[in-house]
């Protein structure tokens, strides 16, 4: 079975253009060339959101400094092999044949960030997605059998640069780059932009997901969770849960993801089992008591829907967590009196001694992170 792979050769290193391409043929089938123009005041936010990264200047000054005009070539490969690599995300499983030539063309000339290329057609999928707006399934319906000699001229953007046009744009790009689920709203979401309050996501990495939505933080705080996007031209707020954050425990987090379903409109959402005990969890320990449009979805009394809650945790393994966002609720009378942090404890204290407690923490804070760790 044959994978496309992708080969992009960075503004400042297309003097070796025909070496790459040569090296290419040699090895694989060359599908296409593209020679892409990104807008020059957004060069370094096309690079951080085409990364997932706030990269380094000297990493951005290797790749383009004048030019914005790259190389992006397309290949298939007919005879994928797999092995475990060192990358810059740590120890993965490869095309070797992506990995090491990519490799080998760093190291031919002497630059660390001036060529990318996928290691996989996991990722050849995420970048044709970015820099094309098409998703690898699609491409792979229209690409030609070989490459005829032609190079296509393409100007745009990362894809969302400039907001998305429709919400099955956004989703359509998302569902390629970075895994996420909606976590409840479905309703609203189908119906369309118009109908949609917020919409709240569960995430792997919240800082990946939000450059490659383009996504503008509007809390402040480091643990707060509130993003915007634009949507032809209309904000719309999102809420950015990840693995580990405390919203409910970080195994059933990774098992809801791993069992996410595709929604007929397009956008990934939790199976049936793990949403209705979600909204469960959710409606018993991030309130102060159950909201009246989720005891719709049970006819049991609030002390049965506890102890069906706690079956469930029990049975799977998942512990109550609080919140790294402490402007999160925990319903101790439901979720049991766990140990605070405590920024949360001092945030429960009242009156003038809890102004003065918090006031001393901050100050306590400030004070360390100006001198820095020892």
């Amino acid at each position: 079975m044959n994978e496309f792979g992708l080969v992009v050769v960075w503004p400042n290193h297309t003097d070796h253009i025909d070496t790459v391409s040569q090296a290419l043929e040699k090895q694989f089938t060359v599908l296409q060339h593209y020679d892409i123009k990104w807008s020059k005041d957004l060069l370094y936010q096309n690079f951080y959101r085409f990364y997932g990264d706030r990269l380094s200047t000297k990493s951005i000054r290797e790749k383009a400094s004048d030019d914005s005009i790259f190389r992006l070539i397309l290949y298939r490969d007919n005879n994928p092999k797999h092995a475990f690599r060192t990358t810059a995300r740590g120890v993965e499983k490869v095309n070797m044949n992506f990995f090491d030539l990519k490799k080998k063309f760093r190291k031919q000339f002497g630059t660390r960030f001036g060529i990318h290329g996928s290691n996989d057609e996991t990722e050849t999928n995420r970048d044709l997605s970015l820099l094309l707006g098409i998703n690898l399934e699609d491409y792979k319906k229209q690409t030609n059998a070989q490459w005829t000699g032609d190079v296509l001229q393409v100007v745009r953007d990362v894809s969302g640069a400039n907001g998305w046009d429709s919400l099955d744009q956004f989703f359509y790009c998302m569902n390629a780059v970075e895994p996420y689920l909606v976590l409840r709203g479905y309703d609203d979401i189908a119906q369309g932009v118009e109908a949609i309050g917020d919409i709240d996501f569960l995430v792997v990495n919240r800082q990946k997901f939000a450059l490659f939505a383009n996504a503008i933080k509007i809390s402040k705080g480091i643990e707060r969770t509130n993003y915007q996007i634009t949507i032809r031209e209309k904000k719309i707020d999102i809420d950015l849960m990840y693995i580990g954050d405390g919203y409910f425990d970080m195994f059933w987090q990774r098992d809801c993801l791993n069992k996410r379903e595709l929604h007929n409109r397009g956008f990934y959402i939790m199976d049936k089992k793990n949403y209705y005990f979600s909204l469960l969890y959710h409606a018993l320990i991030h309130k102060t008591e159950v909201p009246k449009k989720y005891r719709e979805f049970s006819n049991l009394s609030l002390d049965e829907l506890r102890i069906e809650l706690y079956e469930f945790m029990y049975q799977n393994g998942y512990h109550m967590v609080e919140p790294k966002d402490i402007t999160t609720q925990f319903n101790k009378t439901n979720g049991g009196d766990i140990k605070f942090s405590r920024p949360r404890r001092l945030r429960s204290k009242k009156g003038f001694s809890g102004f003065i407690k918090r006031l001393l923490y901050r100050l306590n804070n400030a004070i360390h992170l100006r001198r820095g760790p020892d």
